[in-house]
């Protein structure tokens, strides 16, 4: 089919498109065409009736999806299952939210986890470094108030080549 021919980098784009059955256009734009980055953090953690709410800022100009890694107390109330949701063991879920919440221009998102009493104790932001975050260190909440930044890294199964 491409024998003799010049494909570009749109035939590519299409092709994905089309495959895909999306629009990523979005994507493309961002990795292939600007030198924007991301850069998300956790800004704040409100727990009220059962329900946390984490409120997850975009400071880079390159969106992607919001992905937290929620790591629960031992022990306490069952944890309830969320649709968007993924238990990895007993005590630790993968929560995701698409690309496509920041597309109405709002800089900040409100992840709500609804999985019961149980107490959390970490949340992290994009826990698998699968994007190129510029400051990786505000990914994780709880905050260390001694070293104005999260405590990160192994101690919350962060990879090492994060930075943190």
């Amino acid at each position: 089919m491409w024998k003799f021919k010049h494909p570009s980098p749109w035939d590519f784009v299409f092709f994905m498109n089309n495959t895909l059955g999306q629009d990523l256009g979005w994507f493309w734009y961002y990795w292939l065409w600007t030198t924007e980055s991301v850069d998300g953090a956790i800004e704040n953690v409100t727990t009220s009736n059962g329900q946390t709410t984490v409120t997850v800022r975009q400071y880079g100009q390159m969106p992607s999806p919001v992905v937290l890694k929620v790591q629960f107390a031992a022990s306490g109330a069952p944890i309830q299952p969320m649709p968007n949701a993924k238990m990895i063991d007993d005590n630790t879920a993968i929560v995701t939210w698409p690309v496509d919440i920041w597309f109405d221009g709002s800089r900040t998102f409100d992840a709500v986890l609804d999985f019961g009493s149980r107490s959390i104790d970490k949340i992290s932001l994009d826990p698998g470094c699968r994007f190129p975050d510029r400051n990786p260190g505000d990914n994780v909440w709880p905050a260390d108030p001694a070293a104005g930044r999260p405590a990160g890294g192994a101690a919350y199964g962060m990879p090492a080549y994060c930075g943190i």
